[in-house]
């Protein structure tokens, strides 16, 4: 496996620049945010979008996956159809950006389960949204990673390999996310369960004795069963990388990547 580092971990930097610190770091890929708009938004042009490629290429960093934060203004399962329409079309632009810089997979948030969404009408939405990425992705040569999140929705490994498998598209699977599962399951089942379908990966740590948001913690200061993690990714054949997905820290922000690299080598290293 290969380790990666969300853009998001580098304070203030533009995207160039954390391609830069990411090599720096020693990791050896860079998952990019995708704005509405900004150094790397949809109206991002495809010249600016190759030199970001070189840029990486001559760093000798990869782009493998490729994140955008507006399928949460315009959820996938929304009941208004122009919402949902809005929010396949900004992750339709995503996966050109994404297919522009040599990336695989585009993180996607298939859907919310609100008080007035209810659970199977947020179901039946998002799979047609999901297809509909997913076609999309085939003919660019990516792939949809549907992300496990904190959206009261795919509660289950069981359900989420069922949402995907009746999706029955190649280009459709899963972005599992280590540490979001600690608050309803362990993550080392959820891996089991969805095998081969695992496109990509995040780690982070969580804390169960700590309610909400503040469970999250940096790698290792937590409750995932990381050995049990890795030697399961190890069992079912996943070789992508594992993405840190954290934010700097409060003092030396500087320190948090190569820390979270250092830390990620030993969490490898537990595969034996």
């Amino acid at each position: 496996m290969h380790i990666g580092l969300n853009a998001g971990i580098f304070s203030g930097q533009d995207p160039e620049g954390a391609i830069v610190a990411t090599r720096q770091a020693g990791a050896e890929g860079c998952e990019l945010n995708v704005a509405e708009s900004g150094p790397l938004g949809l109206d991002t042009s495809g010249e600016e979008i190759r030199r970001l490629r070189h840029v990486a290429e001559a760093q000798g960093v990869a782009l493998p996956s490729i994140h955008c934060g507006l399928h949460w203004r315009h959820p996938l399962s929304d009941p208004d159809p122009e919402v949902r329409q809005r929010g396949v079309a900004a992750l339709a632009r995503t996966l050109e950006i994404g297919a522009e810089l040599g990336a695989g997979v585009l993180l996607v948030v298939p859907g919310v389960v609100t008080a007035r969404v209810p659970y199977a009408d947020a179901y039946a939405r998002a799979q047609e949204s999901v297809a509909l990425l997913g076609s999309r992705a085939s003919t660019l040569g990516m792939r949809v990673g549907v992300e496990n999140v904190w959206n009261r929705f795919l509660l289950s490994p069981l359900e989420t390999a069922r949402f995907i498998d009746e999706i029955g598209q190649d280009s459709v699977g899963a972005y599992f996310d280590v540490g979001n599962v600690l608050a309803f399951g362990y993550p080392q089942h959820w891996i089991a369960t969805l095998g081969r379908r695992i496109l990509a990966v995040h780690f982070k740590d969580y804390r169960s004795d700590v309610a909400g948001m503040g469970g999250f913690v940096y790698l290792l200061q937590g409750d995932v069963a990381w050995r049990e993690c890795v030697q399961g990714l190890q069992a079912v054949g996943y070789e992508g990388f594992v993405t840190a997905e954290l934010g700097p820290y409060r003092h030396l922000p500087e320190r948090t990547a190569p820390d979270t690299v250092a830390a990620m080598r030993a969490i490898l290293a537990m595969g034996g």
